[in-house]
């Protein structure tokens, strides 16, 4: 799961920091993680808290765990 996935979703950085219980400063971090991946805990999160609606997909992580 990105964070211009996570982004649009939720419309803006302010509101996915909010979701996540982090700091807007914390949120733009992760933009700079290798693909623009969300830590792949959080992705779990925020697939069971959206009910689906954002989806994690364990093979984005599987891709980049060589150069995490």
């Amino acid at each position: 799961m990105t964070t211009n996935e996570v982004e649009v979703y939720f419309g803006d950085a302010s509101k996915v920091a909010s979701f996540f219980k982090i700091t807007p400063e914390a949120f733009y971090q992760w933009k700079k993680r290798p693909g623009q991946l969300i830590p792949k805990n959080r992705a779990i999160e925020a697939d069971l808290l959206t009910e689906g609606k954002l989806k994690y997909n364990p093979e984005l992580y599987r891709k980049n765990t060589k150069t995490a």
